[in-house]
Formats: structure tokens, sequence, C-alpha cells
């Protein structure tokens, strides 16, 4: 837990990592809740849905405790500002996992069999960009601990440019579904169709959001 200010002073970006980390536990089983819903294997669904949510708690336990205990008071290498503006966009992150999986399992909602292979490719890409923007704040803690060193600073905004491409190719694999729904749409339920349009949205939020959390540790770079 965190609870003081030593920690912050020390490495004042651990805290978000371990909070990262925490997110990602949100996101790592969302395949398998997929492959569970177009099984229709509804105990397996409710039970990964259970897991994401109990991860997305914790994620916000540690949320909360960077909140309290971020000092205002001492010298950081970064802004407070900046810190809490990445936390709050990697707990979308969380958040985003979260809302799936519960109007899912809610709703029981499954795709026509031909969309299911394109879906699973969506979710595994939108899956690696998430676990790219982890990679992220790993490579920013050496940043770090090396005084932005030029050589750890230009592997990170690297890492940032990869993050970049693996988000416009999460964006592809969207629209690509998006278009082979309009194809099947008539043989679904008008709200089911609704609702999955929503569902695909926010798989991308997955995706776009891990994009901006290195586009706010290239303006971090920036400022230093």
């Amino acid at each position: 837990m965190i609870n003081n200010s030593s920690m912050f002073a020390k490495s004042p970006f651990k805290p978000l990592r371990d909070h990262m980390n925490k997110v990602v536990e949100c996101v790592v089983p969302l395949k398998e809740f997929f492959e569970a819903l177009n099984q229709r294997n509804f105990v397996k669904v409710v039970e990964i849905q259970q897991q994401i949510s109990l991860a997305e708690e914790e994620a916000d336990l540690i949320k909360n405790e960077v909140r309290n205990h971020l000092p205002r008071n001492i010298f950081m290498p970064i802004n407070r500002s900046d810190l809490l503006e990445m936390l709050d966009m990697q707990d979308t992150i969380a958040d985003v996992a979260q809302d799936i999986v519960e109007l899912l399992a809610l709703r029981r909602m499954s795709l026509p069999t031909e969309l299911r292979q394109d879906l699973i490719l969506f979710v595994e890409k939108a899956q690696s960009v998430c676990y790219m923007a982890q990679g992220l704040s790993e490579e920013f803690g050496d940043v770090l601990e090396s005084g932005f060193g030029r050589h750890e600073i230009k592997k990170l905004l690297a890492m940032i440019d990869q993050v970049s491409s693996a988000e416009t190719e999460a964006d592809d694999l969207e629209d690509a579904l998006v278009r082979r729904m309009f194809e099947v749409e008539d043989k679904m339920k008008p709200v089911d169709v609704m609702f999955w349009y929503e569902v695909f949205e926010w798989i991308g939020d997955l995706a776009d959001y891990s994009k901006k959390t290195g586009s706010r540790l290239r303006l971090m770079i920036a400022q230093n």
C-alpha cells in the first residue's frame, strides 16, 4: 500500500506503474471472456466478469492511494498534474474493460458465427496495445532512474511510436468489423446490434487510452 510521501520522493513513477500492472489484470481475461460468450458458456462468462470487476476495484484502491498521498511540497522530476492525468488515463482502461464484461454478461449477447473470429482478432490487438502501454510504464521508470538519459529517452520514444502504430492497426480492425456487421445486422435483434456497436467502440477505447498514456509520456519527456 502507498502510505507515505518518501515513496514518491524515491520513485515518483512506481505507484503509477503498480496501478498500470493492476489495470492490465482487467484486460488479460478479455479474450477468454469473448470465447466463453461465443460458446454460450455463461458460467465462465460470469466467472470472468467477476474476476475483472475485482481487479478493477483493486485498481481503484491503488488510484485512490496515489491521489491521497501524492505529495504537493517536495521536488519531483515530473509534474504532479502529469502524474494524475496519467493515472486517470490508465484507470479508464480498467473501467472500460469492466463496462464491456458487465454489459455482455448481463445481456448474454453473442455475435453471428461469421463475425466471431474477427472479433477475437480485434480483442487480441486491443490487448496487445495495452500490454505495450504497460511496457512504456516500465521503461519510463528507467528513464527517471537515468536522469532522463539520452539513450533511455530514445528507446522510450521508439516504443511510444510502436504503441501508436499498433493502435492504428486496432482502429483498422474495428472499422473492418463494423463493415462486416453492416452485412449481417438484419439477422440480429436491433437492440443487440446497437449494443454491439457500443462494445466495439469500447474495445477500441482500450487501445486508444493505451495510446494516450504514451502521448502523455512523450509530453513529460518534452518538459524535461
